[in-house]
């Protein structure tokens, strides 16, 4: 009987070990033709022993106010991205302060790792968050002018780079003024099977292991309970579109915000579908002058 018994326990243990998880990522990705003010660059990465690149671009007044500082929007790329994949945020922040709609901001592209959701995976050499937060911030800050603090940096971000911009200024709330999240895939990790309508078999099959993989650390709707008291400096904006695969995502995540009490603002764009081109064409724009509102509070 005992033996029967090991031999349950056992099988139950094999069978029950998630599925595991293998990233295919490229870590150096320079854009072919980079636009006014973007540079590529490439740092040694500690965490991972490897090169990461990123991209930054710096605007015009950059180059002439040698004695300012500047605040600095970091942009997430989504999950089948990479540091030049936020092209053409980068024109349309450019466009927006030479038009006078935005104070000169840097903006901050990192490679933050196809798929990774922006997570720590040891045992696969993934370290996106330890990279980004431990990392290439300090890099940046101490090889630019930045206004180095939390009201001096923004984070944002579209899809699971919505998703990763909200973890990460959930869980470091410090380092943050505001947070601007588009069309998070917040139920990736929580095993909402509602998210996957609509979605292709290799994703939903994606989608599936990852979940497995569940972390409350890595959860927003847990990050938001657990770090309540943390966040009351910290502006956030929530949007998403009305034919958005992940709608029903951040319906659920401002739900859960609102009934923590956690201020919140939550737009809904008629129509618009899991598109970045699509929600920077309606609310590009509106979306950097909500960041810019925490860039006022710099001391």
């Amino acid at each position: 009987m005992r033996a029967l018994l090991t031999l349950f326990w056992c099988s139950f243990a094999l069978f029950s070990q998630p599925d595991p998880l293998v990233f295919d990522i490229k870590w150096v990705n320079p854009p072919v033709d980079p636009p006014r003010g973007v540079t590529h660059h490439v740092f040694q990465s500690a965490a991972m022993k490897t090169d990461v690149g990123f991209n930054i671009y710096l605007p015009a007044e950059y180059s002439t106010a040698v004695n300012k500082r500047f605040p600095v929007i970091y942009w997430m790329h989504g999950a089948g991205g990479h540091e030049s994949q936020g092209m053409a945020q980068a024109v349309l922040l450019d466009k927006a302060i030479t038009a006078g709609l935005m104070p000169p901001t840097i903006m901050v592209i990192p490679n933050g790792g196809k798929r990774s959701e922006y997570r720590d995976w040891k045992a696969q050499n993934i370290m996106a968050e330890t990279m980004i937060i431990k990392e290439l911030i300090p890099l940046v800050d101490a090889r630019y002018r930045t206004a180095a603090a939390p009201f001096g940096r923004a984070i944002e971000g579209m899809s699971m780079g919505g998703n990763g911009s909200l973890k990460l200024a959930l869980k470091y709330p410090e380092m943050f003024g505001s947070v601007l999240a588009i069309a998070g895939t917040y139920g990736r990790i929580r095993l909402d099977g509602y998210y996957y309508l609509g979605v292709a078999p290799e994703q939903r099959k994606w989608v599936s292991q990852l979940a497995q993989w569940h972390s409350e650390d890595d959860d927003v709707f847990e990050l938001a309970k657990k770090n309540y008291n943390r966040l009351g400096h910290l502006a956030i904006r929530l949007l998403i579109g009305t034919e958005d695969v992940s709608f029903p995502d951040s319906e659920k995540l401002h739900v859960h915000l609102r009934d923590l009490g956690v201020a919140h603002e939550y737009e809904i764009l008629l129509g618009v579908s899991h598109n970045t081109t699509q929600y920077y064409d309606r609310s590009g724009i509106h979306g950097f002058q909500f960041q810019a509102g925490g860039f006022k509070r710099v001391k």
